[in-house]
């Protein structure tokens, strides 16, 4: 794959920042094209997880005036009977909070998974159609990788997050590898690409994360300000239920989330490229001192007595022979520069 794009062999000893610069540079050159299909199963999210929990939503609503009074009144006097009704608030509050994670988890995986390749093949420049990348990704694997990361992740919520950092962490890459031509195994692939790369993994969805907030809340700032009515409980009521202006809101409440939805898949498609060339160039670096060793070899006149020697990855001199380059951080394997 290298050998067939050289921009990647640089690419593969770039800094981490570097990595993020080259995945914003993909959002901006990608964007338009990607909002269509990520677009959409973020409008379909939105309608099915109001259709789902619009009942609890209206429960909820008429049960906060009584807990607030609850919350308000003296510890000492509250009654068994305000206890339980704390409770079935927390309860149906609880549920409907998993809900909407359960369902918006599952359709960004599933999109993710949809558009994984495409943004993969359009990173390395290998010609590709969105089209035909979306057909080639419905397969019976995308139902292993939605269950894995998607409902494995709100699952994992419950018990205080941990499972899902785990599960986001080590398995992510799972969205590339389920449908990638050189994968035998891709769970086990995409846990090897991560096992080393968890905190940078982290780092792109806090990078992700950071911005959309901010933007968020600039957003939910001015339209505050504006002083826009927009919310209306009485379209939760049973009698006056609204469907459509219960979406439009939630459309509205989360528009900024849907514009840079395209952006962690290309974050996280930066990182897998340059994770993926890290641990191909040492194999292609063997391959290559096995065909001609002497390409390897360092000048007599520059490393005499064991003095010194260059890096094969970067090419920077080291004047005494260590087991890690301190330029590069590559690991050296100096049995391909014997002769």
């Amino acid at each position: 794959m290298s050998d067939e794009y050289p921009r990647l062999k640089r690419f593969s000893n770039r800094r981490f920042s570097d990595v993020i610069s080259e995945g914003f540079y993909l959002f901006g050159k990608n964007w338009l094209t990607l909002i269509v299909p990520l677009g959409l199963f973020f409008i379909l999210s939105l309608i099915l997880k109001n259709l789902l929990v619009v009942d609890l939503d209206w429960q909820v609503i008429t049960m906060t005036p009584a807990i607030e009074a609850i919350i308000s009144k003296d510890p000492s006097i509250v009654t068994f009977e305000e206890v339980n009704l704390m409770f079935d608030y927390l309860i149906l509050a609880f549920f409907s909070e998993f809900l909407n994670s359960l369902i918006t988890s599952i359709f960004n995986v599933l999109a993710m998974c949809l558009v994984s390749n495409y943004l993969y093949n359009k990173f390395i420049g290998k010609e590709t159609k969105l089209i035909f990348e979306l057909k080639n990704a419905l397969n019976g694997r995308i139902l292993l990788v939605v269950l894995l990361l998607g409902v494995g992740i709100s699952v994992g919520q419950i018990l205080l997050f941990i499972p899902s950092i785990i599960i986001f962490g080590f398995y992510i890459f799972y969205i590339f590898t389920y449908h990638s031509n050189d994968s035998v195994h891709p769970i086990k692939e995409a846990r090897d690409l991560a096992r080393h790369a968890f905190w940078k993994i982290i780092g792109i969805f806090l990078i992700n994360s950071l911005i959309i907030f901010v933007c968020d809340s600039v957003y939910h700032l001015i339209i505050d300000n504006l002083g826009t009515q927009l919310y209306n409980a009485l379209w939760y009521n049973p009698s006056t239920r609204d469907y459509g202006s219960i979406i439009i809101y939630d459309f509205i409440s989360n528009i900024i989330q849907f514009l840079f939805i395209p952006l962690f898949i290309c974050l996280l498609t930066s990182l897998y490229v340059y994770l993926r060339m890290r641990r191909e160039q040492p194999l292609q670096y063997n391959n290559i001192s096995q065909e001609a060793p002497q390409s390897y070899k360092t000048p007599r006149n520059e490393l005499k007595n064991n003095s010194g020697t260059y890096c094969a990855f970067c090419g920077k001199f080291m004047k005494v022979k260590i087991d890690f380059c301190p330029h590069c951080g590559e690991k050296l394997d100096y049995d391909i520069q014997k002769e």
